[in-house]
């Protein structure tokens, strides 16, 4: 049978056979996005693939807006299911859709998150002040210079001009990509590196920091490795996947939501100075919830 085939199969791999399938479906989906553009939207991507850096061109963002989505299905949403039917024998026990024993854990999760947010400024301060050897400058300056891209791309995403704009946000940069991202790296990735390094901490740790390094945001690298582990323990110490889904799902929409009803400018802010007040609600945040983490794992006997 070809369900479940490389159940046997070494634990590195696994690894390097579901990148393969990774790449596979965002090619496969990539290739179905230009032709939806080229068609749908009238947009000549193939032989004008520079219009997409008209950012000023509101059917352009549009059209990558389309992308986006397009990317995230082909990238973080299929590969999970394609990868969990040929590497176990059901895809609802390899990715863990178990059911969530009690409320108790939904409205920890959800603090946990919120809290973690002034904690996660505070990392994304730190990490913002990187500076590398006068060797590397180049380096730093094209990391820099990516950033800033990142941002403005990011800027122009989260504008929500009416109410359909801001649900598909929502949509767009809070659903698909919690479900995905956690699918494919809590679900299948942390499996496999706790697997290979017969530990489930290991398995948290390495998933994070892949998870981080895919999105290319190197001065967010390390809220986003942070927010990672937070994620895979939350997996590990409630048994579902639908756990870490939702907080995932909760710290994306509350940065599309402050961009609609306050600032665009306040989720995207590099954080260039940090006052001890702010200093003082990150650490109370991280406090906050690392307890109500720790009391997640007391609820279901697992040590943190």
């Amino acid at each position: 049978m070809i369900k479940g085939i490389f159940y046997q199969t070494s634990a590195p791999s696994k690894f390097f056979i579901a990148l393969f399938f990774v790449f596979f479906s965002f090619f496969f989906m990539y290739v179905v996005g230009i032709f939806v553009v080229q068609w749908g939207f009238g947009v000549n991507v193939i032989h004008n693939p520079e219009l997409l850096q008209n950012y000023q061109n509101a059917d352009i963002i549009k059209v990558l807006k389309f992308f986006q989505l397009i990317q995230s299905i082909g990238l973080f949403v299929l590969p999970p299911f394609i990868i969990s039917f040929f590497y176990y024998h059901s895809i609802k026990e390899f990715l863990r859709f178990n059911r969530i024993k009690s409320f108790y854990y939904v409205l920890l999760s959800i603090v946990i998150v919120l809290s973690f947010i002034p904690f996660t400024n505070l990392l994304s301060y730190i990490n913002n002040q990187l500076v590398l050897p006068d060797w590397l400058s180049s380096v730093e300056n094209w990391m820099r210079t990516s950033e800033e891209n990142a941002n403005t791309l990011t800027r122009l995403f989260l504008q929500a001009n009416t109410t359909t704009d801001f649900i598909y946000n929502i949509f767009l940069i809070a659903l698909v990509p919690a479900i995905g991202e956690e699918l494919l790296f809590r679900g299948v990735f942390q499996r496999i590196f706790t697997e290979w390094f017969k530990s489930y901490h290991w398995g948290i740790f390495i998933s994070a920091i892949l998870f981080s390094f895919i999105h290319f945001q190197f001065f967010g690298f390390v809220p986003r490795v942070f927010l990672g582990v937070v994620f895979g323990y939350l997996l590990e110490f409630s048994g579902t996947i639908f756990l870490p889904i939702l907080a995932h799902f909760i710290n994306n929409l509350t940065g599309v939501i402050i961009a609609y009803f306050i600032s665009t400018e306040s989720i995207i802010s590099t954080h260039q100075s940090f006052t001890f007040i702010e200093f003082i609600y990150a650490l109370l945040g991280g406090l906050v919830g690392s307890v109500c983490l720790w009391l997640i794992s007391r609820k279901t006997n697992r040590i943190l």
